[in-house]
């Protein structure tokens, strides 16, 4: 059995949306790929990566070469940058402009329905999401693009980590997108991000950077893509919820495990984790923890609870 505290996604910064008005039909997702062009998203981001931060990827040349569609999972780093006039994760542009590099593929990141849902801010948000291949975070969604043979990005666990470096709960959304379309799972560990801009996480209020965006800490950067999964290996039935459960937890402490390790020799982590644990919240903004993602129904229904939210 899964601990209870495990078997429920919690500590949701935003009220998750109702996915309906962002689910987008094959031929818009087709047309959204027409516009996909990384040379006008941040160009040079990945070189900067290379040069400054002595960027170092490990395990990419052990992706599967099974012809399956693949969802990469990610931790949440989530600091924003300044790209083509808007704000994007950092991540996003990192993972997206290094999987080109390394295997000329785009992946396409899903993204949070929070930037959708405001019609003046995805205006701006287009700039950026269009030459990169983002689509809106929906199940459905998920599950056509890898039904196109897309790959796909997700953060499962919807928000920042908070302390940095340590996972929060997986939503379940990324395992039953791989369950239905028949998808491979690479879990993915960055490191350097919490690090390179220093900032607080409050109860209140923006969030606190202490280091500025635009002048970042000299770190070593590292993306570690590590041994894929195979969801229907570890879960027959997608009603089954408990094995469903252990098996996210299972992909979070593959990245969890990784993230550990690596910390142990990187000095700016602890001095990023104290600056959280001192002066900011050591969990979420909002405690969702009656949010149950336990209903196979939900699958088919779009319940928020259940469906990936990050």
């Amino acid at each position: 059995m899964v601990a209870e505290e495990d078997r429920k996604p919690s500590y949701v910064r935003r009220k998750p949306l109702k996915p309906d008005p962002f689910q987008l039909d094959k031929a818009q997702l087709k047309a959204l790929k027409q516009k996909i062009d990384l040379s006008k998203a941040a160009p040079g981001f990945l070189d900067y990566a290379f040069d400054f931060h002595a960027l170092k990827v490990t395990g990419i040349e052990k992706l599967p070469k099974t012809g399956k569609p693949i969802i990469f999972v990610c931790n949440h780093t989530g600091t924003p940058l300044i790209a083509n006039a808007c704000a994007v994760p950092e991540t996003v542009l990192l993972l997206s402009h290094v999987l080109h590099h390394y295997r000329r593929k785009t992946v396409r990141p899903l993204m949070g329905l929070e930037y959708y849902q405001d019609e003046l801010a995805f205006v701006r948000h287009r700039q950026i999401f269009e030459p990169l291949g983002c689509v809106p975070l929906t199940l459905e969604n998920g599950i056509q693009l890898l039904d196109m043979d897309e790959d796909v990005l997700m953060y499962p666990e919807g928000e920042d980590s908070v302390p940095p470096y340590q996972t929060r709960p997986f939503f379940w959304g990324f395992a039953k997108m791989a369950w239905i379309a028949e998808a491979l799972i690479v879990p993915v560990a960055v490191l350097g991000p919490h690090e390179s801009r220093l900032r607080i996480d409050v109860n209140r209020g923006p969030i606190v950077f202490v280091t500025p965006i635009n002048n970042p800490n000299k770190v070593s950067y590292h993306i570690a893509f590590l041994p894929a999964f195979d969801v229907r290996h570890y879960v027959p039935k997608l009603a089954d919820v408990d094995k469903l459960s252990a098996f996210c937890q299972r992909v979070r402490r593959a990245i969890q495990v990784t993230l550990d390790g690596e910390a142990l020799n990187r000095p700016m982590v602890e001095t990023a984790r104290q600056l959280q644990v001192r002066h900011g919240m050591s969990t979420g903004r909002v405690d969702r923890s009656q949010i149950d993602g336990s209903s196979p129904s939900s699958v088919a229904s779009g319940d928020p609870a259940t469906d990936p939210d990050g």
